[in-house]
């Protein structure tokens, strides 16, 4: 199904609908989404989650031969505000903050000049330990091991003998990620973390050494807002709190005052967490002095649009180049409204 529908792309752009979708669309905001940038083979592992530098290099080339104008997400929502036209503009957002983000994107971006937000989520960029319930998949999914031998987590186990039976790698994963969330600090989350790697026959040093699994440290994102890239609000441990106000008020809170600690702008836009959120939090995050909101849900953005609910387009190295374009050009845009 998905090569039918590369090959229909292929012909849609052959026989012109690209340009004249570009043409028809021009005057919608395009808002791509990126996560992480791939040091080893994450992009194998998680291929919506991480890209390639070579891929990522290659998407903005494209934006630049395609004559966008890269804005940035500020200068965007005035422009919405305003009513100011905006036509053939692209505005590009990072989320979470990953260890590539420094690595890959920040220099790529320098390179083309383009202006970018970074969504950054806090709790592990302070802590500077690895993100467990993703470093726990990532485990689970690298090792080549078929069952794995219990007795390794008898301290952990000890006193739950409902895990004598779970050998199966897809089946204790589940049990790792809930034990996982037992531990108290980032500290014992971590010396959980090389217990599972060692079971698993793995490298828990070489994957640490190659900064898998984390996010950029606050030195690090101190120097990026001293270079002029826009650090934005994304929650304290990447959850809004379900429909509780209070918990929404605690996590915004907790990150704002993490990147205030090194950044110096007034914090005003923010990203959902996965994409969730009910109508509710539009009135919460209105009484926060949030401005704008993007969602994980792809489509344009025209001066109609609620700023609580910016739509983006969510790439990744599982998304090819033609389909990449397809949704540049607008052409996915037409697809989408006539379904």
């Amino acid at each position: 199904m998905h090569k039918f529908k590369i090959i229909i792309l292929y012909f849609a752009k052959y026989l012109g609908f690209f340009s004249i979708a570009r043409k028809i669309t021009s005057r919608g905001l395009r808002i791509l989404c990126y996560h992480g940038f791939s040091l080893d083979d994450e992009h194998l592992f998680r291929p919506k989650l991480f890209m390639t530098q070579v891929l990522f290099e290659r998407r903005l080339a494209k934006i630049s031969e395609m004559g966008f104008a890269v804005i940035s997400l500020d200068k965007a929502v005035h422009m919405i505000e305003s009513k100011t036209d905006f036509s053939n503009s692209v505005v590009l957002t990072i989320d979470d903050g990953w260890e590539g983000v420094g690595k890959i994107a920040w220099p790529l971006l320098k390179q083309y000049g383009f202006d970018w937000t970074l969504y950054l989520t806090t709790y592990y960029a302070e802590k500077q330990t690895q993100v467990m319930n993703i470093a726990i998949q990532y485990l689970c999914w690298k090792t080549s091991k078929k069952e794995i031998d219990l007795s390794l987590f008898a301290e952990i186990f000890k006193h739950k003998n409902e895990f004598q039976g779970l050998k199966s790698i897809s089946i204790l994963e589940k049990e790792l990620q809930k034990i996982g969330t037992m531990f108290s600090t980032s500290e014992e989350r971590q010396n959980f973390l090389s217990i599972v790697a060692s079971a698993f026959g793995l490298n828990q040093d070489d994957i640490e050494k190659k900064r898998l699994f984390y996010l950029l440290d606050m030195a690090t994102i101190k120097k990026m807002h001293n270079d002029g890239v826009d650090i934005e609000l994304h929650t304290h441990r990447h959850s809004i709190g379900g429909e509780d106000k209070n918990k929404l008020n605690l996590e915004i809170a907790e990150n704002k005052k993490s990147i205030q600690k090194v950044c110096d702008h007034k914090l005003k836009h923010f990203c959902y967490p996965s994409g969730l959120y009910t109508q509710k939090h539009l009135g919460w995050l209105e009484e926060l002095g949030v401005v704008s909101a993007t969602t994980c849900r792809p489509g344009l953005n025209y001066h109609t649009t609620r700023l609580l609910e910016l739509g983006r387009f969510l790439d990744g190295e599982n998304i090819s180049d033609i389909e990449f374009e397809a949704e540049l050009s607008g052409f996915s845009e037409l697809l989408r409204k006539l379904k």
